[in-house]
């Protein structure tokens, strides 16, 4: 699939640094053993072929609790459950219900329900926010079970690209979702939003197929499948730098050179080997197994979920921490995992995009790709402490007020803690709940925001030693709107549209009139300056000017220099006067809203050449 997207007026693409902590990697599932072939085989001891595959390895094993509405533990056996926790990684995943093929926007658990991916916020869609709906988007979904207190929590959220993947049970064919059902009932096994979007092609988002349980992005204006997670920390902004939106292994801070030829991911317990080889599925066993650098020889083959916790979805081309990871191949790496549709292939990723051409992707057993040992990797002790910010971010009127967050352990023994506004201005400040133990409330003021633009600010919680440290959280504060959107054609026939909506962007747009002597008739405008505009989503009070996606542009209120006639005016792209670098609009149609001046009818016929 050719994945490219051209937008006529302007890219923006934001990308942020984050620094968080992600939880231990949990295990793929897989409890058989194949040789190259596909065929199933038993389990080789250390020192055969073939060892050290998926299955020889179960570090961190994937178990889940079923929680009632108030969170509370339940049985395995209980019939009757609304949450299930992820006992690896801490994280409390939304139940699914009532999978009979009919959608029912009225209840967002309904299984059967699709949604387009839609993000407002400009900090976290990737630059471009995808496709609103009403009630049938991602950030719908997100209010609709926030707004109704969902098992008494408002912090739930679309999970990351990696968070999704974490559940995925890769021993499970996709005759049915490769999910534990056990647990997860009406999974679809189909595609599942997640919450980020893709570096490369800001139109696009990551998803993940629980079919097989292979990954990919799509465009954001198709319905998908969706599951909200609370808990964890999906990414929490630092500063507006290139970086990852996604999990902390991404990130620069959780890393740790061991100046030996290993790098280890403080996130994840795991320690990577920072040089690559190339070699076949049954080679680059072997050669992990045999593997002796940092004076430990305890290395493997990583499995798919492992070897997914290194790549940065912020980035591309390679989609990879190239400080510590310089030599990274835009090739497939393999993983230790088979795949279970068809044995004679394994789990692969191809640091470019993050998926076969970017993320994790299937390699034929008997070809030749890179491998990258790992080691380590085992679970958090019972008694860390853990961070907690609830919510992770906040957005607010324009008008002057406060806002407030929580603070808490999630885990055992004491926790100091401390807060302070690390970016944004004097307009955000802390006027209570700087610093506490354990538990606590951050209480904000903040000014009033008399500009066009929504401004952004950031609170940085401290808690030295805590899992989730430190973690930023994120207040922004909405626009004053705009209250005349009106056009104006100056006296040098200079044409200024100060807003202009083309779908969920807004822009504003500078024309200049060129007469052409071989097209006497026609009113010409060549584009001059143009630019999106950084603003929160609003109506104008006036006339607001539109440009549809064939690239006509209609100004409902187009004001002469004479400051009192008013003109509707319809412009269209022409591909004809477009050459040497120009941007040429005709004028096709307009007509006198009010005030017509008589000395204004010699101007051009109405006209659609």
């Amino acid at each position: 699939m050719n994945k490219t997207r051209v937008n006529a007026f302007c890219f923006i693409i934001l990308m942020f640094a984050v620094v968080a902590l992600a939880a231990p990697v949990p295990d793929t599932g897989q409890t058989k053993c194949y040789d190259v072939a596909g065929n199933v085989i038993t389990c080789p001891s250390p020192g055969q072929a073939l060892y050290g595959q998926d299955a020889n390895y179960s570090i961190n094993p994937m178990s889940f609790t079923k929680l009632d509405g108030s969170g509370n533990a339940l049985t395995d056996s209980a019939t009757s459950w609304v949450m299930v926790k992820d006992n690896v990684t801490g994280l409390v995943w939304e139940m699914k219900t009532n999978q009979d093929g009919v959608k029912n926007y009225n209840d967002p658990h309904d299984a059967d329900n699709t949604y387009t991916w839609y993000d407002s916020n400009p900090a976290t869609n990737g630059g471009y926010p995808g496709t609103s709906g009403s009630g049938t988007d991602t950030e719908d979904f997100i209010k609709a079970l926030n707004d109704a207190n969902y098992c008494g929590n408002n912090d739930w959220r679309l999970p990351t690209i990696k968070e999704l993947a974490d559940i995925v049970n890769y021993s499970i064919t996709h005759i049915v979702a490769t999910i534990d059902t056990g647990y997860f009932p009406n999974t679809v096994p189909g595609f599942y939003w997640s919450s980020t979007p893709s570096a490369n092609y800001m139109g696009y988002a990551w998803g993940l197929y629980f079919l097989d349980g292979g990954d990919d992005y799509e465009d954001k204006y198709l319905d998908y499948h969706v599951r909200a997670v609370r808990g964890g920390q999906p990414g929490a902004l630092d500063t507006m730098d290139s970086g990852s939106t996604d999990d902390a292994s991404t990130s620069t801070s959780s890393y740790t050179d061991n100046g030996d030829g290993t790098v280890t991911d403080i996130s994840s317990g795991l320690t990577w080997q920072k040089a690559s080889a190339s070699k076949t599925w049954e080679q680059a066993l072997a050669y992990c197994e045999g593997l002796s650098l940092g004076g430990t020889t305890d290395w493997r083959l990583p499995n798919i979920k492992e070897l997914r916790s290194l790549t940065d979805y912020s980035r591309y081309s390679p989609a990879i921490n190239t400080t510590y990871f310089p030599d990274t191949v835009l090739d497939f790496y393999w993983s230790s995992t088979t795949h279970a549709d068809g044995a004679s292939y394994a789990w692969s990723v191809i640091f470019y995009f993050s998926h076969g051409y970017g993320g994790d992707y299937t390699s034929n057993k008997s070809d030749s790709y890179y491998v990258r040992a790992v080691r380590g990797g085992q679970p958090w002790p019972s008694d860390h402490l853990t961070l907690s910010v609830n919510p992770t971010s906040r957005a607010v009127a324009k008008d002057a007020g406060t806002t407030t967050f929580s603070v808490s352990n999630t885990g055992t023994g004491i926790m100091p803690w401390t807060a302070a506004v690390t970016s944004g201005g004097s307009w955000l400040s802390i006027t209570s709940g700087s610093s506490g133990t354990d538990t606590g409330t951050i209480t904000c003021s903040f000014d009033a925001n008399t500009s066009l633009s929504s401004r952004i600010a950031t609170i940085r919680v401290t808690a030295n030693g805590a899992e989730g440290n430190p973690m930023d959280v994120m207040v922004t504060q909405a626009a004053t709107p705009q209250t005349d959107c009106t056009a104006t054609l100056d006296k040098n026939f200079s044409l200024h549209i100060p807003y202009i909506t083309y779908g969920t962007l807004l822009l504003w747009a500078d024309f200049v009139y060129e007469y052409n002597p071989m097209y006497p008739t026609l009113i010409i405008f060549n584009l001059t300056n143009t630019a999106m505009l950084t603003i929160y989503r609003y109506e104008c009070e006036k006339e607001e000017s539109t440009l549809s996606d064939d690239f006509k542009i209609h100004i409902p209120g187009l004001l002469l220099a004479d400051g009192i006639t008013r003109l509707s005016v319809d412009m269209e792209y022409s591909p004809a006067f477009s050459t040497n670098g120009n941007t040429c609009f005709v004028v096709a149609k307009y007509g006198v809203v009010s005030n017509f001046l008589s000395g204004i009818s010699a101007g051009c016929p109405d006209s659609t050449d």
